[in-house]
């Protein structure tokens, strides 16, 4: 199994209100540079306290089989 990662630049591009989700969680918008053919954009809950124009870093790193995430850092 590789542990080879990659890391792609982005910014915060759009935050939704917590009341438009069950668990009432603020969402943000991640929009990608160079993610294609992965999506351009990730919504994610906002609980880092993010503001929109604020850029980002995203690291996508393989997963152990059989592990689960629990969250998002």
């Amino acid at each position: 199994m590789s542990t080879s990662s990659v890391r792609l630049a982005g910014n915060i591009s759009e935050i939704s209100r917590a009341g438009l989700y069950s668990d009432r969680r603020e969402r943000v918008t991640v929009s990608v540079e160079g993610a294609e053919p992965l999506y351009a954009e990730l919504r994610l809950p906002n609980d880092q306290g993010w503001s929109v124009g604020q850029k980002v870093m995203v690291a996508i790193v393989p997963a152990d089989s059989g592990e689960g995430w629990d969250s998002i850092t």
